[in-house]
């Protein structure tokens, strides 16, 4: 083996905990390089990724190594650069990032071999580090002390200055990496840009404050620092309707940045995994904390609206301890500079920011409210006092998460109905203090109660007659057994109006399991027997509903034939229960069965069905009979009040709105 003159000075074990399982992204370890290379006093980095290779090489123009400089600081794990007199970088005068001297650490965490490049006033240096080998060396007997990277020939290095990294091996896929790279780096870093010297490219492309991909979701700002600073977040802040700036010093030092709040709380979420509502916590330039919301015992329906960033460089001053854990992600939390960031935030910032929030949902709730005509006019007949509850009922509905606005709509809807139905009961509850003389006043009260149940019987009717519909589909399409049993099941009324409600009801059950207790007398052949829909209802009566397919055709005897089985099966079980119930067989039919050939042998079918406790349906009958009943009911009911006619400007409203979205 060739001597090598780099050599990495350490307790390999603590390379071990700290580099190889420091981070967990390729992000995270990529900001660390970047970081790096501005400490080097670069004006440029270029990231490029090629996926066929599954490499990635970092490159800069800063001010490179010399040999010495490899070895006594980047290849020294623990080198405190700030302590050396290198707080400040010698070209551009920069803070420096870096402090504990580990983050090189990281490159391990995502790739099995890195090699490095630099050159510093002509000196190239180019070494090669492999995994395999430190890991060997770890578990060497005399594992502590050092490691010495493999030197590689500097011909190829093209560069007059600065520094060039190669993750080859990569331990985790690249996927989509040049767009989620250029959006998380953005995300990670507030140096980036022209106006700082400081410009990060991915394959080319550079990255700027816009591929942080999430200002253009803002609606209400709030800035703290440079007012001019905050005035140009603004300028980037397409739907912004609100921007305030406010104090910001803690009892440590100044904090500088912004939160925002979304329009929709759903805004926040990208794909299955990722989240933006969050308060990132920068120093120096470079993300320290990744979310202060976790943080916070901030509880209100506001924080799922919430984003933000906050530069604190009082966190990480020189002459103060370190204040961030190992992997440079987090901040150790029992520091008293930190503790008095977080008393600022939840004591004086945040209940600011609740206040302004909840007025401005307020007021943003009763505009959009009101733009509905029938909702405006209903709003206009209400009295003084109670259009401020209907105001805070607007802005309640405004603050809600929904998915989209017909959701809102229809929410606004129900509150609306909710409304007159609380406004009622506090009615109700002033008609002790209502003398003989004010009789229209009791009247138009009793009125209010109409009006309310003929908007919920509305509803429900409205409701069945969509179920109605979606049965007659079925039925076209001759659909199967199972799903026109699925359909009567969760809609008994289409069979018997006072069918409502029903106990202990069951859908396709085995006559054997139905009725264990007397399974030994059953015979196999109608052990095996499933019954399509059993309950029983509240009057105590047994009812078992028999579907046929529409298509299907039978005759008296077989339909007979069938639910006997069932029904003697049933009238066994209650007997050795002991109890004496009647029991009732709905069979549900699409055609006349077989013998229903003359009126004659029509009636004669249903008097040998009715002797065997049963009767016969047809589909048709059925949806014709509950169709027509609901129908009248809405035709005469076309004089309906205020209320219904505001859901139902509504429910127009979501209509052409989807009847829009789909074209």
């Amino acid at each position: 083996m060739v001597d090598s003159p780099y050599v990495m000075t350490l307790d390999l074990n603590i390379l071990n905990h700290l580099g190889i399982n420091l981070y967990s992204n390729v992000p995270a370890v990529l900001s660390e390089i970047v970081a790096n290379a501005y400490d080097a006093d670069a004006t440029r980095v270029d990231i490029s990724i090629d996926r066929q290779t599954k490499t990635v090489t970092i490159t800069d123009d800063g001010c490179g190594m010399g040999l010495e400089e490899v070895n006594g600081r980047f290849l020294s794990v623990g080198f405190r650069r700030r302590e050396s007199g290198g707080a400040v970088t010698p070209i551009h005068g920069r803070p420096v990032m870096g402090r504990k001297g580990i983050g090189k650490l990281s490159l391990f965490s995502v790739a099995r071999v890195v090699s490095v490049e630099t050159v510093k006033d002509g000196d190239k240096n180019s070494l090669i580090m492999r995994l395999a080998d430190i890991e060997r060396a770890i578990n060497s007997p005399d594992g502590a002390g050092s490691y010495h990277p493999e030197p590689q020939d500097t011909d190829t290095i093209n560069f007059e200055h600065g520094t060039r990294i190669t993750l080859t091996d990569l331990k985790k896929g690249l996927g989509n990496a040049s767009s989620a790279l250029r959006k998380r780096l953005a995300r990670r870093f507030s140096i980036l840009g022209s106006d700082t010297n400081f410009r990060l490219f991915i394959d080319d492309v550079e990255v700027t404050v816009a591929d942080r991909d999430y200002f253009h979701k803002v609606q209400y700002l709030w800035t703290f620092g440079d007012e001019a600073a905050g005035v140009a977040l603004a300028s980037k802040c397409r739907k912004l309707e609100h921007h305030r700036h406010l104090p910001c010093r803690t009892g440590h030092g100044a904090v500088s940045g912004w939160i925002g709040t979304v329009g929709n709380a759903k805004d926040l979420k990208e794909g299955t995994d990722e989240n933006l509502n969050q308060i990132t916590l920068m120093t120096r330039g470079k993300l320290a904390h990744e979310d202060l919301l976790d943080e916070l015992r901030e509880t209100s329906v506001y924080r799922s609206y919430m984003i933000g960033e906050l530069q604190a460089d009082f966190l990480d001053s020189d002459d103060q301890d370190d204040i961030a854990t190992s992997s440079r992600q987090r901040i150790i939390e029992d520091d008293p500079r930190y503790a008095s960031l977080i008393s600022w935030l939840q004591n004086e910032t945040l209940p600011a920011i609740r206040r302004s929030w909840t007025r401005l949902r307020n007021e943003d709730g009763k505009k959009a409210a009101l733009v509905e005509p029938m909702v405006e006019e209903w709003f206009e007949t209400l009295g003084k006092d109670t259009k401020k509850k209907a105001e805070k009922l607007f802005g309640k509905i405004n603050q809600v998460v929904v998915n989209n606005e017909d959701e809102r709509k229809n929410l606004l809807a129900h509150m609306i109905l909710a409304f007159e139905s609380f406004r009622y009961r506090d009615n109700l509850e002033a008609l002790d203090g209502i003398g003989p003389s004010d009789l229209t006043a009791v009247a138009k009260i009793f009125d209010d109660v109409i009006e309310i149940e003929s908007v919920l019987y509305h509803q429900i009717v409205t409701q069945r007659l969509r179920v109605i519909e979606k049965l007659q589909d079925h039925m076209d399409k001759d659909d199967l057994e199972k799903i026109l049993q699925k359909h009567l099941y969760e809609n008994m009324w289409l069979l018997d109006p006072s069918w409502e409600r029903a106990s202990e009801p069951t859908m396709e059950e085995r006559i054997d399991r139905a009725f264990a207790s007397i399974n030994a007398s059953l015979a196999p052949d109608v052990k095996a027997r499933r019954m399509d829909i059993r309950y029983r209802r509240v009057t105590g009566a047994h009812v078992i509903v028999e579907l046929k397919r529409y298509s299907v055709k039978v005759t008296s005897t077989e339909l007979i034939d069938q639910i006997a089985r069932y029904r003697d099966a049933l009238e066994s079980y209650l007997e050795q229960n002991g109890l004496k119930e009647p029991v009732e067989v709905v069979c549900v039919v699409g055609a006349d069965l077989k013998d229903w050939d003359t009126s004659r042998n029509k009636e004669r079918s249903k008097e040998m069905l009715a002797a065997a406790g049963a009767r016969v349906v047809k589909y048709d009958e059925l949806l014709t009979n509950a169709e027509d009943g609901y129908k009248e009911y809405l035709r005469r009911r076309q004089d309906a009040g205020k209320i219904r006619r505001i859901l139902d400007s509504l429910a127009d409203s979501v209509n052409a709105d989807e009847d829009q979205d789909g074209e």
